[in-house]
């Protein structure tokens, strides 16, 4: 964790020059590192260790203590990191801002393991048998994490309906540099329909409610997300006419393959920036929002455009 910590030298050196989208994208790489290394290892920390300590010993020692308020303090900074990295992708938030959140989250961590390293070891060593060391060690290894309880919230479910669209992207794109043609279409058809019928839902539905709240957010305006959309359309017509234009008899197929999968990527990428919009500010905005019975017409329309695409 010490040796990942270390490696953000090069982000934030990037940050502090003003270095655009390859930081943007890190910083939100780092940020999903974050939630999913560190966070983990807290809570394994609070469910195996501590648990353990407080069996032995009731009354929390100063040194436990300070560890709990670190952990808080840490998740409180993780959720910053992980908002400042889809500002900064969105361009509503400063490579300067990003530095500070960043910056702030490193020491805290670095600060926490040291506590660790300082308290922990002497206290377990003073309140543990050997037995019950290795005991210990085994439940660490075998602590499964807790999983996410599902909100029935519309980003949840937006959320769930763009894996499974970024799933039927990559399937394609296995299919095509397998050079399997005729697969790579019908599951590019796929993918294009259901694409579209998500976004026909949105926009027919759910963009209609968003309207009507107002106060937008910065990057929430209405006009960028059906901007987006069209945007979307437009480099899925290009790419579905590239695809209808290649030959299995061309000799030169696979070169042409590669040198067209830069487009998917800039396309990709196009579609998971729209998300981190939508995941960010549109739906959360309807799910605080928006009445019980608009929000059920967005959920019913999402679903009956994904049960659509499922059905083909």
């Amino acid at each position: 964790m010490r040796q990942h910590l270390a490696e953000w030298d090069d982000l934030l050196a990037e940050l502090d020059s003003g270095v655009g989208t390859f930081a943007a994208l890190r910083l939100k790489e780092e940020a999903r590192w974050v939630h999913e290394t560190v966070l983990p290892h807290l809570e394994r920390e609070e469910a195996v260790v501590f648990s353990a300590l407080q069996e032995r010993v009731p009354e929390e020692t100063e040194g436990v203590r300070r560890l709990r308020e670190d952990h808080t303090q840490l998740r409180q900074l993780a959720e910053q990191l992980m908002e400042i990295a889809w500002k900064r992708q969105l361009g509503a938030a400063t490579s300067a801002q990003a530095q500070t959140v960043l910056k702030t989250f490193r020491w805290r961590l670095l600060d926490h393991l040291a506590r660790e390293d300082g308290s922990l070891p002497p206290l377990l060593m003073q309140t543990l048998s050997v037995d019950e060391d290795e005991r210990l060690l085994r439940r660490w290894q075998s602590h499964r994490l807790t999983e996410a309880t599902p909100t029935g919230s519309l980003t949840e479910l937006n959320g769930r309906i763009h894996a499974w669209l970024d799933d039927l992207l990559l399937e394609h794109l296995e299919a095509l540099v397998a050079l399997n043609l005729t697969e790579a279409r019908r599951l590019w058809q796929r993918f294009a329909e259901a694409l579209l019928k998500h976004a026909e839902a949105e926009d027919s539905v759910a963009l209609p409610v968003y309207e009507r709240l107002g106060a937008f957010p910065e990057g929430g305006q209405p006009s960028l997300l059906a901007a987006e959309h069209k945007g979307i359309e437009r480099m899925l017509k290009t790419l579905t006419r590239r695809l209808e234009a290649l030959s299995p008899t061309d000799p030169a197929l696979r070169r042409k393959v590669v040198v067209g999968l830069d487009r998917y990527m800039l396309f990709r990428h196009l579609i998971e920036h729209h998300t981190l919009r939508e995941q960010n500010i549109f739906y959360p905005l309807l799910d605080e929002k928006a009445r019980a019975d608009e929000k059920a017409r967005i959920a019913q329309a999402l679903t009956d455009a994904q049960s659509g695409a499922l059905q083909r």
